[in-house]
């Protein structure tokens, strides 16, 4: 794994690491994963991971694959999902161009997509 691939890694780490701690303390993000129910599997270049939501409940593994994903996406290349998970590439986009395929339930993507934004709003004083 290069040094860019890691740094992806690390990235998709914080994302859901923050997702789960930030659940904890914030009730707006709670009532957001309230309706939110999908296991969502990750592969991103060689890596993989999935975040499970379900009942208001959120967990999330490295490293491995979930036999009944909901939903499935797929980043190839390691910068574009460090940008990705930086916030600085767009999912919007990055699904467009073809950076970002996905596989399976579209609506819940879409739901995936402002539980991210949640994400990227709060870390963002954060970062500087």
């Amino acid at each position: 794994m290069d040094k860019v691939e890691f740094q992806a890694k690390m990235m998709f780490f914080i994302m859901c690491k923050s997702l789960e701690e930030i659940a904890k303390v914030d009730e707006d993000l709670q009532e957001e994963m309230e309706d939110f129910d999908g296991k969502i599997q990750w592969k991103i270049a060689s890596f993989k991971g999935y975040q499970v939501i379900e009942e208001g409940k959120y967990s999330f593994k490295m490293d491995e694959e979930i036999d009944d994903a909901d939903l499935t996406m797929i980043i190839e290349k390691a910068e574009v999902a460090r940008g990705f998970f930086s916030g600085e590439v767009d999912a919007t986009s990055a699904y467009m161009s073809g950076d970002l395929k996905i596989e399976g339930d579209l609506q819940l993507a879409m739901g995936f997509g402002a539980l991210a934004e949640f994400i990227q709003d709060y870390l963002e004083p954060i970062r500087g």
